[in-house]
C-alpha cells in the first residue's frame, strides 16, 4: 500500500510540473498578444490624430494664414506619423517572438526586444516631447497674435504643464509598467529555461 501512495504521489507532483509551464507559457501569450494591441491602438490612434491636424489645416480658414502657423500643424501630423511607424516596428518585433521557440531562443527574443524597446525610448521620449513642444510654441504664438501677454501666460502655461505632466509622470509611469511587466516574462523564462535544462 506504501509503494502505491508513493507512486501516486509522484505522479501527481510530475503532473504539477507539466501544468506550471503551461500557465506561465499562457500567462506570457497573452502578455505578448496585450502588448500587441497596445502598440497597434496607439499607432492607429496616432495616424487618425495626424490625419485630423492636416485636415484642419486644409479647411479650417484661420485669420493669420502664415507658413509658421500651418509648419507647426505640419510638424506635429508628421510628428505623429513618425511616432506612430515607430509603434508599428515594435508591434512586428513583439511579433516575431516564436512561443513555439526552446526556452532559451524565447527568452533571447525578449530579451533582445527589451534591448530594443529601452533604446528607443531614451531617445525617442525626449525627442518627441522636445518637437511637440516647439511646434505647438509655434502655434500658439501665431494663433495668439495680438492677445494680451495674461492669454499668453494662461497658454503657455497650461500648454507646458500638461506636457511636463505627460512627460516626467505618466511618461515614466507607463514605461515603469512594462518595464516590469517584461522583466517578469523574463524571469519566468529564465526559470523555465531552467526547469527545461534539469
Amino acid at each position: 500500500m506504501q509503494n502505491f501512495n508513493d507512486l501516486q504521489n509522484l505522479w501527481k507532483q510530475d503532473d504539477q510540473h507539466e501544468s506550471l509551464p503551461q500557465i506561465k507559457l499562457s500567462k506570457i501569450k497573452s502578455f505578448r498578444r496585450a502588448l500587441i494591441r497596445k502598440e497597434v491602438l496607439g499607432a492607429t490612434l496616432l495616424i487618425v490624430t495626424g490625419l485630423i491636424i492636416v485636415a484642419l489645416a486644409y479647411f479650417l480658414d484661420f485669420r493669420h494664414k502664415t507658413f509658421s502657423l500651418y509648419s507647426s500643424m505640419f510638424i506635429v501630423s508628421l510628428l505623429c506619423f513618425a511616432q506612430a511607424s515607430l509603434m508599428f516596428a515594435a508591434a512586428r518585433k513583439i511579433k516575431q517572438i516564436d512561443e513555439m521557440a526552446l526556452p532559451t531562443e524565447h527568452l533571447q527574443q525578449w530579451q533582445q526586444f527589451n534591448v530594443f524597446r529601452k533604446k528607443r525610448t531614451h531617445w525617442n521620449m525626449p525627442i518627441y516631447h522636445i518637437i511637440l513642444g516647439t511646434a505647438i510654441s509655434l502655434y500658439l504664438w501665431e494663433i495668439l497674435k495680438g492677445a494680451s501677454y495674461r492669454y499668453y501666460l494662461l497658454a503657455y502655461l497650461s500648454t507646458y504643464s500638461w506636457i511636463l505632466f505627460s512627460y516626467f509622470y505618466l511618461g515614466k509611469k507607463q514605461l515603469t509598467k512594462i518595464d516590469q511587466a517584461i522583466n517578469e516574462v523574463i524571469s519566468e523564462l529564465k526559470d523555465l529555461e531552467r526547469q527545461f535544462e534539469n
